[in-house]
């Protein structure tokens, strides 16, 4: 009864296979939207016994889960008969081309990547439950059509010999033909009776309709013009040589309409005997499958091709790739992968809307075929991601013609719905022989290499190398680990002092992370930060780190540590982010630190990127009481027509400047510059990456206010730093 509700009043039945419960929400929120039946599961075991007591239609699973991951769940429902066909989908917050290898050899349908995009979700659901529908209904009607040929075969030819036995009971004999006339009328399958020779003796309307040949054009003329020739002769003689041997056939044959046209059909055919056991007559019954057949072929393309594009999908350009490798390797040449990804891509979705991008897509792909011809393959992957599969000589002179040509091609101006779109393009190639020989650990390569392009600038190609594998591997070791590091307490907050230099006394510190993971170690911060922007994940560390410091400050203040100032950095993406403000607000309070105490670090790329929206940032943070630091001034692009429009407090020198400041007369001009530029604007100067007495004795006699670096102290822990403030060290004690 359940079933019957749920195929009457929704779109189909899903199951959702999700340990998250906000992205279980979320999907489970928009497929009930969209009119779906949706069932949940939060765990591998309980979605076994799920489908078990009901299947669905179709499953979406996620791969990392406790207990029974999404592969296993994925592996035990392909082993069982009764559940292997249903379609799986897997759901993966990594961009891991082995999970997918993995995840399609287990028999999954499709993947997709976190965070989730609603109309690629419904998307992608709408078209796997719809082939899903449409292959069980096909089997169905398929195995319904068969029993009806079956059991009305079974029916003419009883019906056959009853007219043989009963020919001499009158009566008897015209029911009889009454009832057969009846059903040979009005059955929608082609009937036709020949003699014992072949010769058609009778047809019902169905045949006239299927065929286009009128009853009386047929009558006495042989069955095989009906035959399609040459194009069916070895079905036409497997079915001769059962008929003879068995008394029946039945099969798909290709037949011939009257105005010549060739039509699958499916047949069954019957001797019936007369009672002497002799051949009187052969009885046929055949449908036209036409459509059917069509059907079946769109399946079969959609199962090879990407739908939007019409292009080979993966498991298309794999057997394409071993057809390719076979041929190069004979003639001594080798096969080029290339990977190849739209630069900011999702920038087109989000400006024009999806219909525009898949437009593109569509455009893009015929490009791309056009542009590397006949004899080499382009698929697309999903997204904006495509792959090309060359062959070349050892010396790659095609490959990186084509990759020069693809790159040229796509700079041009794309109309679309009259809008004028620029797009352009990066490339990873792997070439077989030095990179691998086999269509997955070629991919994999190419991909690494299309990361390093992007990597370097986009809009160009790079080839595959071993070193530039291991830095990738490196990078996403990083990533993985990094993604749990908050969970395990693996940062934590070291701090540098920041001296008063007319005073020798520490004023304030800069808070500065760092990362002791157990697998990696020590992780320098130039490695894993730019790496957490680049993941989207600095936005949750640099809350983290804000919280700590916070914390920190509100120990120290509780101890009569004294009024320590501490500032910390904000990324970019922090410092644009709606969020960032009350975050500081709300942490502030809860910890109990008058704003005062906080100073929040921004870098000079940071603000100038968009000035005008940096002086609303700016001004919103200021409205809080903490202080403003503009840290590597002078390194990038200022303009000091925003910088007086900036509410900053502190300008900090660099420490590529302050190296070198008793020596390089240019530096020392910088230095001095800057410090008169923020006294005369009202701020403070703080110079880093002081090392020397030389240089804090050059800074203190320029009017510099405060300093940081080696000279007094590298960044310590939280504990040492505490002793720094017990002992009250200043500049003097180290003189």
């Amino acid at each position: 009864m359940v079933r019957e509700i749920t195929e009457q009043s929704s779109k189909g039945e899903v199951l959702i296979v999700e340990d998250t419960p906000a992205s279980l929400k979320l999907l489970s929120d928009l497929l009930t939207e969209a009119g779906y039946y949706v069932r949940q599961a939060p765990n591998g075991e309980l979605a076994l016994w799920t489908v078990q007591s009901r299947p669905p239609e179709l499953i979406l699973l996620d791969i990392r889960m406790p207990g029974i991951d999404g592969f296993e769940v994925c592996k035990r429902l392909k082993a069982a008969p009764a559940l292997s066909q249903i379609p799986v989908i897997f759901l993966s917050a990594q961009h891991d081309t082995d999970d997918k290898v993995r995840g399609f050899a287990l028999g999954a349908v499709d993947f997709i990547a976190k965070p989730f995009q609603a109309e690629e979700i419904l998307a992608r659901t709408d078209a796997h439950v719809r082939l899903a529908r449409t292959q069980k209904a096909l089997a169905a009607e398929r195995a319904m059509l068969e029993q009806r040929v079956s059991e009305r075969t079974a029916e003419l030819a009883a019906l056959a010999a009853s007219l043989e036995k009963e020919v001499e009971q009158r009566r008897a004999n015209e029911e009889f033909m009454r009832l057969s006339s009846q059903v040979f009328e009005a059955t929608q399958d082609a009937i036709v009776v020949t003699d014992r020779y072949g010769r058609i003796v009778a047809c019902n309307p169905a045949f006239t309709r299927i065929s286009g040949y009128a009853s009386d054009e047929v009558t006495g003329q042989g069955a095989a013009l009906l035959h399609a020739g040459e194009a069916d002769m070895k079905t036409f003689q497997i079915m001769v040589q059962a008929i003879v041997k068995t008394g029946h056939w039945s099969g798909e044959i290709m037949a011939r309409r009257k105005n010549g046209d060739t039509f699958p059909g499916l047949l069954s055919l019957s001797v019936v005997r007369d009672a002497q056991g002799e051949v009187s007559n052969h009885v046929a019954v055949f449908m036209d499958i036409s459509e059917r057949k069509a059907e079946q072929h769109l399946i079969d393309f959609l199962s090879h091709h990407d739908a939007l594009t019409g292009l080979p999908n993966r498991l298309l350009a794999r057997q394409q790739f071993e057809q390719k490798l076979v041929a190069a390797k004979r003639e001594h040449r080798c096969v080029a992968v290339m990977c190849l990804d739209l630069d900011h891509f999702k920038s087109i979705n989000d400006s024009y809307g999806h219909d525009v991008g898949d437009k593109a897509l569509q455009v893009v792909a015929t490009f791309l075929g056009e542009c590397v011809g006949a004899d080499n393959i382009v698929t697309r992957q999903g997204g904006d991601e495509f792959q090309i599969i060359v062959a070349d000589d050892r010396q790659l002179a095609q490959t990186m013609a084509l990759a020069q040509r693809i790159l040229a091609g796509l700079r041009q101006e794309l109309l679309i719905d009259q809008h004028t779109i620029t797009v352009t393009s990066s490339i990873g190639i792997a070439v077989s022989l030095s990179d691998g020989d086999s269509f997955d650990e070629l991919v994999r390569n190419a991909d690494t290499a299309l990361f390093r392009a992007k990597e370097v600038g986009r809009d160009n190609y790079a080839f595959f190398t071993e070193r530039m594998d291991a830095e990738v591997r490196d990078k996403l070791a990083i990533q993985s680990q990094l993604r749990g590091a908050i969970a395990r307490d693996e940062f934590e907050v070291y701090y540098q002092p920041q001296m008063c230099l007319q005073t020798g006394a520490i004023v304030g510190a800069e808070a500065l992370l760092r990362w002791d993971n157990p697998i990696l170690g020590r992780v320098p911060p130039n490695r894993f930060i730019p790496l957490a922007e680049e993941y989207g994940l600095v936005n949750s560390i640099g809350e983290w780190v804000l919280a700590s410091v916070c914390a920190q400050i509100k120990v120290w203040h509780d101890q009569g540590l004294g009024a320590i100032k501490v500032a910390v950095n904000l990324a970019a993406s922090q410092f644009v982010n709606d969020a960032t403000v009350p975050y500081v607000e709300n942490t502030l309070r809860d910890f109990k630190v008058a704003p005062q105490y906080l100073g929040l670090e921004i870098t000079e790329s940071t603000v100038m990127g968009d000035p005008d929206k940096a002086v609303a940032a700016l001004r919103r943070l200021k409205a809080i009481g903490v202080s403003i630091s503009l840290d590597d001034f002078g390194t990038g692009y200022s303009s000091l027509s925003y910088l007086k429009r900036f509410p900053i407090d502190v300008l900090k020198i660099d420490k590529s400047f302050v190296d070198d400041i008793t020596t390089n007369p240019a530096d020392a001009a910088i230095a001095l510059s800057v410090v008169t530029l923020a006294h005369n604007l009202n701020m403070r100067v703080i110079a880093e990456g002081v090392e020397t007495r030389e240089q804090m004795e050059f800074l203190r006699q320029h009017g510099c206010d405060e300093m940081q670096g080696y000279y007094f102290s590298r960044p310590v822990d939280a504990a040492a730093f505490a002793g720094l403030l017990r002992e009250r060290r200043c500049l003097q004690d180290l003189s």
